[in-house]
């Protein structure tokens, strides 16, 4: 925000537009970035539809619309070789790192580090899965959203991303990134924690990436099935403020108090709408925030604008590469 000076006294202030107060509050480290499962698989994965689509004909989903809820609670009622909701959520794991492999492969990596994590296939995290085939590629200009999103000044990053593609962004950019899951069950209450050090505070230089909806190198942690996101909401808005929360006490203030810019999110989507009623929505303040969407049909546009407006968001009508281009040229200037 520019400086007032006393020869303007008494003159109109300047017009400032929504996105310059969002560029002036990610300098005051005063946003909060939340993305999407949709964007990281988009920016990794081949696609979210076409990662969708892949999974549908491996369970052999004979429905639609297909969601990955939906398809995914399908699986664990009539799948006789998935015992449990664990059981459900390691498959999946294990089916995105074959959708990877086969990607690489398609790619023309190398015969010898594809025979050597081929291998070893079954031992392997997932996020020294992905490194070892050379994901996420930064070099892409696809990834490009991710890296302007990692230069930010910012201490805290929520994410309903499965995957660390963000934390390998942020150490891209210098950063020492912290990953911390939302423990949303009672099974998940041994997994070390970085606020179990209660000296642990995020900074711009050592941010916390906030795994809302689980990390796949616990499994068991994530938000997968329809039956996960109703579990879900119930256990985020039982204890909120107690300290049995299962949302750490420093997010819950980032969100309370910083401007929120969505990436990737679908309205009609499980993840966005478990997302805004169970931490958006309660907001005691409301901050003007962004909304990244595609610019719908004229009826769609104004539902979607009608929506948003209930906790001041600002829809931004385009895709999320052209966003990250337009905030990287705001902040630059």
């Amino acid at each position: 925000m520019p400086r007032i000076r006393s020869s303007q006294a008494g003159q109109a202030s300047p017009q400032i537009s929504w996105q310059d107060t969002v560029t002036d509050r990610i300098r005051a480290g005063k946003v909060v970035p939340i993305i999407s499962n949709r964007l990281s698989n988009d920016l990794v994965l081949g696609g979210h539809d076409k990662l969708g689509e892949a999974y549908a004909q491996y369970i052999d989903y004979p429905l639609a619309p297909r969601d990955l809820p939906q398809m995914s609670q399908f699986r664990l009622i009539t799948s006789e070789a998935i015992t449990d909701s664990w059981a459900l959520k390691s498959d999946y794991v294990n089916f995105v790192k074959n959708r990877l492999f086969e990607l690489a492969e398609t790619a023309g990596a190398e015969g010898d580090v594809l025979a050597e994590v081929e291998d070893e296939f079954d031992d392997i995290k997932f996020s020294e899965f992905c490194a070892r085939l050379g994901y996420p590629n930064l070099e892409d200009t696809a990834a490009m959203p991710l890296l302007v999103l990692a230069s930010l000044p910012l201490p805290i990053y929520v994410t309903t991303s499965y995957h660390d593609f963000l934390e390998v962004a942020l150490k891209r950019a210098g950063k020492a990134p912290h990953t911390e899951i939302c423990r949303w069950h009672e099974g998940l209450s041994t997994i070390p924690s970085n606020f179990d050090n209660m000296n642990f505070a995020p900074s711009k230089e050592t941010p916390l990436v906030f795994h809302l909806h689980g990390f796949d190198a616990y499994p068991e942690s994530l938000v997968l099935a329809e039956d996960d996101y109703l579990e879900f909401l119930v256990a985020i808005s039982q204890d909120q403020g107690r300290d049995t929360d299962v949302v750490p006490k420093r997010v819950r203030e980032a969100m309370a108090d910083s401007s929120l810019i969505l990436m990737g999110y679908m309205l009609q989507e499980w993840d966005f709408r478990a997302l805004f009623w169970s931490l958006i929505k309660p907001r005691p303040r409301q901050p003007l925030s962004v909304s990244i969407q595609l610019e719908p049909s004229e009826e769609e546009k104004q539902y979607l604008q009608r929506y948003l407006s209930i906790s001041e968001f600002r829809p931004y009508w385009g895709d999320v590469q052209q966003y990250a281009q337009e905030l990287r040229q705001g902040l630059e200037s």
